[in-house]
């Protein structure tokens, strides 16, 4: 907003510089104008300024945002060191408590590899089961306990 006050009123007093230039010019007689033509152009349009208005407001804007953006992030991270430096109690009380997973938010995939590797867990456990009593048969384990630990994972 306050932006666009400064820009409205910098070609505000650009038109009005303009003006007193090419009255100064007629008072003086360096122009002469020509009773003949109807058309009266003037060697810098306000389309011309409009454009470079345009083009200058454009770049400030942008360098304005950035710096405010880059200000930002730099306070944000500063506060987030000193508060878990200086005020571990306060960054204590402001910590988001994870209360274990909670089964709705697990995804198939992170389901399916939790399982996996339980599966895998009882077979290591079978194989140094076996390797240590020297049994060949192998040793069968229920399949309600696999699965009464994947429920209780998950």
């Amino acid at each position: 907003m306050i932006l666009t006050i400064i820009i409205f009123f910098i070609a505000i007093i650009s038109a009005f510089g303009m003006l007193l230039v090419r009255d100064w010019k007629l008072r003086t007689k360096r122009v002469v104008i020509d009773e003949n033509t109807e058309i009266f152009k003037p060697q810098l349009s306000f389309k011309y300024f409009e454009k470079i208005f345009l083009f200058l407001a454009k770049h400030v804007i942008q360098s304005v945002v950035l710096f405010i953006v880059k200000v930002w992030y730099l306070i944000a991270t500063k506060t987030k060191i000193w508060f878990q430096n200086k005020l571990p109690k306060i960054h204590n009380f402001f910590r988001k408590e994870t209360n274990g997973t909670d089964s709705r938010k697990i995804s198939f995939i992170q389901r399916a590899v939790i399982e996996s590797k339980i599966k895998i867990k009882k077979v290591k456990d079978k194989i140094k089961k076996e390797h240590e009593d020297k049994i060949e048969t192998p040793v069968e384990t229920p399949v309600s306990e696999e699965t009464n630990e994947v429920d209780k994972i998950l």
